[in-house]
């Protein structure tokens, strides 16, 4: 449904032919929404959420239930700071950051696919993994929130603070557009 939507949005067909029906007024508003970056961002991230939380949900019921190992990691920073790393958290965002990149880079920011971003990319996604583990904390450890509940929270928050951090890291600059010759493009 999903990718049948965008490759819709990108061939840019019309369903429907007579624009001033109800119909055809909704699909026009949905092709102004969709041309703005921030509503395909938000479109996009909310799928690399699910997919998160639906990966984030296997493996912790896979630590609790088949392996029955803690799924916390005590983390020492300093002789008073004492943090838990939540080790299906830290899997999940790893394994997933390929995808979490070609998603925001193609579809959300239309922009070349390229392995020098997808390098600098974890870059963009370290301030993400520190509010996510902290929402993760707070939810499960401070407010005893069920675990699932907590990790659907942890990462639905940090969305709209990730929009800016993620865009300066995936989207090239003007400057560099600009010297790429019009024929590559």
């Amino acid at each position: 449904m999903t990718l049948m939507c965008a490759i819709i949005f990108r061939m840019n067909k019309r369903l429907f032919k007579n624009e001033s029906s109800f119909f055809g007024k909704i699909e026009t508003l949905i092709y102004k929404l969709w041309e703005k970056s921030f509503i395909r961002f938000v479109v996009v991230g909310g799928l690399n959420t699910l997919l998160g939380i639906i990966v984030i949900s296997i493996l912790r019921y896979t630590f609790d239930n088949l392996i029955g190992y803690n799924p916390k990691w005590d983390f020492v920073l300093l002789w008073f700071l004492n943090l838990q790393i939540d080790i299906p958290g830290l899997i999940m965002f790893v394994g997933l950051l390929p995808v979490s990149y070609s998603t925001q880079a193609i579809w959300a920011f239309r922009t070349k696919w390229s392995f020098k971003r997808l390098a600098i990319y974890p870059l963009s996604s370290i301030p993400n993994f520190i509010l996510q583990q902290g929402f993760i904390y707070l939810f499960e450890i401070v407010l005893g929130v069920n675990p699932y509940v907590s990790y659907a929270l942890a990462a639905i928050l940090p969305i709209p603070i990730m929009f800016f951090i993620i865009r300066f890291l995936v989207k090239p600059t003007q400057k560099a557009e600009q010297e790429v010759p019009p024929s590559i493009k």
